[in-house]
């Protein structure tokens, strides 16, 4: 264990809080690793150890935040509920989502941004963890009649949905209508969605 008395795993969890609290309260540009460093009672060169850089230690905060929206898109994919049910809660939780990071936390949505253009490997998994999560729902509606085809279709409407609701999740997108209440346009999108796939 370090002279700090943290363990290597506290170092981290605090390097990445405190990171978050600097982004807020100075942007995105301003963020100092040795900073951060100062604020944590460690060396420049033992923060080195844990990111190999500040573009690293803005992953590291990104990728907390996605693994969070995971969380949150899972609890709307419950087995015991109608799925079309939860395909729609599941989208207006996704939009949810980023247009509160957007309106609440908009330095640590330039980071996503700016690692989402990047295609960075933890975007990636996020993005496949949200298919595959909606693979799930899609073929439980095609189970139960509620959507044609059979399970070799279901990646296929899961692609439909998710470029048809792509205004309504997409980083950039996002943006651009952050200043537009569009909970109910997404709703009725994806009754028009439903009805056609019936």
């Amino acid at each position: 264990m370090p002279k700090t008395g943290l363990t290597s795993d506290q170092i981290k969890e605090r390097a990445i809080a405190c990171t978050i609290e600097r982004m807020r309260k100075f942007g995105y540009e301003k963020v100092r690793l040795s900073e951060i460093a100062r604020d944590l009672g460690v060396s420049h060169a033992a923060l080195y150890s844990h990111f190999t850089d500040k573009a690293a230690l803005f992953d590291a905060v990104t990728e907390r935040w996605l693994l969070d929206v995971d969380g949150k898109l899972a609890a709307h994919c419950d087995p015991s509920k109608d799925p079309l049910a939860c395909i729609t809660e599941w989208c207006v939780e996704l939009h949810k989502a980023k247009c509160e990071k957007v309106r609440f936390d908009p330095e640590l949505y330039r980071a996503f941004n700016f690692s989402a253009q990047m295609e960075k490997p933890f975007v990636q998994n996020h993005i496949n963890t949200m298919k595959t999560q909606l693979l799930e729902l899609v073929e439980r509606a095609i189970a139960k009649n509620m959507m044609k085809g059979d399970a070799g279709d279901a990646k296929r409407i899961v692609a439909l949905i998710l470029d048809a609701t792509m205004s309504f999740h997409h980083p950039v997108l996002v943006v651009d209508r952050i200043n537009e209440s569009r909970e109910d346009d997404l709703r009725n999108l994806l009754k028009t969605l439903y009805a056609g796939m019936r």
